[in-house]
């Protein structure tokens, strides 16, 4: 054994020791291995926490629990009435069996 491997060698197990004794992981390369962020504290649960789980009750629930009160949803309302408009103009979604791909079989 010559004089310069014996001290590397003491050094290497030195510090293979010293890293099973505090905890740390023994990487004698160098090699990046994601532990600074594995580490970390998980930013999931501060999220979620900061936010309230409100359940948002949207108009159509409330009709169909409650339907003798006759709430009109303002918003379906005026999307039908649009629809029913760009159907009198021709812009409207073809019938079943009729929309492009059905023409393209027949040419």
């Amino acid at each position: 054994m010559s004089l310069s491997t014996a001290p590397t060698a003491k050094l290497t197990l030195l510090n293979k020791l010293s890293c099973a004794i505090f905890g740390n992981v023994y990487n004698p390369q160098g090699i990046r291995t994601g532990n600074k962020i594995l580490r970390q504290r998980l930013v999931g649960p501060t999220v979620n926490s900061y936010y309230p789980n409100v359940k948002q009750i949207k108009l159509r629930e409330i009709t169909r629990m409650a339907p003798e009160m006759n709430l009109i949803d303002q918003e379906e309302k005026t999307r039908l009435e649009d629809l029913s408009e760009r159907k009198k103009r021709g812009k409207g979604p073809p019938k079943k069996g009729q929309g492009r791909r059905s023409t393209l079989k027949k040419k």
